[in-house]
């Protein structure tokens, strides 16, 4: 795996930022354990090699689990009874920092600011929701006094959790978060990545236009409700 490659990026930043824990490495295999968001990412490109590496370490007991090979995505998923499954793009900002002098305001949320977020975001849960703002990586946009969206990162390290408020949408908001949230992300000495559904065409047109790299594979992602 290489720092650079965008497929392994997940793994790259667990690593840098000292919470990943690799379980196994050989010249064929990765597996690596995030401790702060209890995800286990796999690299490897042969399928048997990749489950025999699952296999060995199946007391680990797999809650949630990424992976790039599709075979071992497809395998894993019945044999360690997943419920769910997720395949998208990954995306990355390779670029210089964005500009970004858009006339908003922002702010970090803090736990005052959960009950709001809870009751217009729920696509993670709110207990998920609460480890984000507690670890400070949820960033508020403000049009002057008015609350018009956010954007976070997700456990794991991948942006993501973008919300804009339905009276505010079509205004690029959105946008304008996102580029904040990526020179933020530069700033802290991270490559800024996520993962973009792989039908929501959308959202891809969107961190196209951004300038993100996506990329050429798909990501599995496969968790336990």
């Amino acid at each position: 795996m290489r720092s650079d490659d965008i497929n392994y990026l997940g793994i790259d930043r667990v690593l840098k930022r000292g919470t990943g824990q690799i379980i196994e490495r050989s010249d064929d295999a990765l597996l690596v354990y995030d401790t702060v968001s209890g995800a286990f990412f796999l690299d490897c490109d042969d399928c048997d090699t990749g489950i025999a590496v699952l296999n060995k370490h199946e007391d680990k007991g797999y809650r949630l689990l990424m992976t790039v090979n599709e075979a071992v995505a497809k395998e894993a998923f019945t044999r360690y009874g997943f419920d769910e499954m997720l395949e998208c793009y990954q995306v990355a900002y390779f670029n210089k920092a964005p500009e970004t002098d858009d006339g908003l305001t922002y702010r970090i949320a803090d736990e005052n600011d959960l009950d709001a977020l809870i009751a217009v975001y729920d696509r993670i849960s709110p207990k998920e929701l609460s480890e984000v703002v507690k670890r400070r990586n949820i960033l508020l946009a403000y049009d002057g006094k008015s609350f018009v969206g956010f954007m976070g990162e997700h456990l794991e390290g991948s942006m993501g959790l973008l919300y804009v408020f339905p009276k505010y949408r079509r205004k690029g908001y959105g946008a304008a978060v996102e580029k904040k949230f990526i020179a933020m992300t530069i700033e802290k000495g991270f490559v800024p990545f996520g993962q973009v559904e792989k039908d929501n065409e959308i959202s891809l047109r969107l961190q196209e236009k951004l300038g993100l790299d996506k990329s050429d594979k798909l990501i599995f992602w496969m968790w336990k409700l």
